[in-house]
């Protein structure tokens, strides 16, 4: 568990499942991320709840208000290689009550001190969708790098987007946080 005052980021829990449930299915919260999929059905987000808990190369977490252990998103590494020390980033914060609050930041650069810390990662990159400036701004100020572009990557409100590919390398990671006193 990692603790961020009022937030935790914990295990996925079978109670999660109404609430990603919401999240996975309301447009505006997933309109902005690239390969997630709209309209899961209630059996379908239990599925991947276990799916995902269970992964032994990805390490998933519930973002939970610390107060009430309700579910408002989540956030993940995926693909985690600890041969070659790399993982994937990717989050959601469904519920529209805690955007525009800096709490994207706060979990990413947390997940991003977890990976490089205590899980010994030299390496994590993320694809984010051309058209997410607020994200790409978040990621640019944790000290992600911009590696290249997926012309026409994703396909949202009947058009295609370009995917921005975009890493992080520990030693970078170290720099920014040193810097920032993150």
């Amino acid at each position: 568990m990692i603790d961020l005052d009022e937030i935790v980021l914990r295990t996925l829990e079978p109670n999660d499942a109404d609430a990603l449930y919401r999240f996975k299915n309301d447009w505006e919260s997933t309109r902005s991320l690239g390969g997630f999929s709209y309209g899961m059905s209630s059996e379908d987000i239990r599925r991947w709840i276990a799916a995902h808990t269970n992964r032994a190369e990805e390490i998933f977490w519930s973002i939970a208000v610390k107060a009430t252990n309700i579910c408002i998103g989540h956030v993940a590494l995926y693909n985690v290689d600890s041969r070659v020390r790399k993982a994937e980033f990717g989050i959601l914060i469904g519920d529209r009550g805690w955007w525009n609050k800096g709490l994207g930041s706060r979990i990413t650069a947390a997940v991003l001190a977890w990976g490089f810390e205590q899980a010994n990662l030299h390496r994590i990159h993320l694809d984010v969708l051309a058209t997410n400036q607020r994200a790409i701004a978040v990621y640019e100020k944790l000290g992600f790098c911009r590696e290249g572009l997926l012309r026409d990557y994703e396909f949202r409100d009947g058009v295609f987007l370009d995917v921005i590919v975009m890493s992080l390398l520990c030693e970078e990671w170290r720099a920014v946080r040193s810097k920032r006193n993150l």
